[in-house]
């Protein structure tokens, strides 16, 4: 009798542990697929660019105009844009064209813009002991740029670029050429180039692929 209680109580405690299942590891996940930037159509965008206003408070129109000048520069260094000169769109405001001024002949798309913010020389992060910043001086300036039909006059798109520098944690290469019409630095060129580049990469996505011509 000791002999069949002790196999009884074996089996029962080998009964919970036959009845376990060995989970299957479950597999490993599968990456999600890094999505290509789409291709640029073919051909080249027929553009012009007016007049820069300046709505920030150390803004000048000197300023504008330099701005404009080297964004259709930058325009035209990127061969997806044929860029009519600016000593022919002087005078094309953004308020004029809208309320039914003259169309602009030859191109199809007007690029307007406001600068916002312009600080040339900023107190950057750091302490201030006395009333005097021992930070590092930082450079920012920012912009509205719209995009118009020509044809239409409806804005068809808009993006707002910036761009800073601060200290000497900028590459002198690279930069665009540009005359501002007003005093610079390399810190605040710097700022104008990198906010430029960004504006390039902006209009080149937001521009409709019908616009292109070969």
């Amino acid at each position: 009798m000791t002999h069949l209680r002790l196999l009884a109580l074996t089996l029962a405690l080998a009964a919970p542990a036959a009845a376990q299942t060995t989970a299957t590891p479950a597999a490993p996940a599968t990456p999600a697929p890094v999505t290509a930037a789409p291709a640029l159509p073919q051909g080249q965008v027929n553009i012009a660019v007016g007049t820069f206003r300046c709505k920030a408070s150390k803004c000048s129109s000197d300023l504008g105009d330099g701005i404009s000048d080297a964004l259709t520069t930058a325009l035209l260094n990127t061969g997806k844009f044929a860029v009519y000169e600016r000593e022919n769109t002087g005078q094309l405001t953004e308020e004029a064209f809208l309320s039914g001024g003259a169309a602009f002949e030859g191109a199809d798309l007007l690029i307007f813009g406001s600068i916002t913010q312009y600080e040339p020389e900023a107190s950057g992060g750091g302490i201030s002991f006395m009333g005097v910043s021992l930070g590092q001086k930082k450079s920012t300036v920012a912009m509205d740029l719209r995009i118009v039909d020509v044809k239409t006059r409806r804005i068809i798109g808009g993006t707002q670029v910036k761009g800073e520098a601060q200290g000497n944690s900028f590459s002198l290469s690279g930069l665009l050429p540009m005359n501002l019409g007003v005093k610079s630095s390399p810190q605040i060129e710097a700022a104008i180039s990198a906010m430029l580049n960004d504006a390039v990469q902006q209009l080149l996505l937001k521009v409709p692929a019908s616009y292109y011509r070969n």
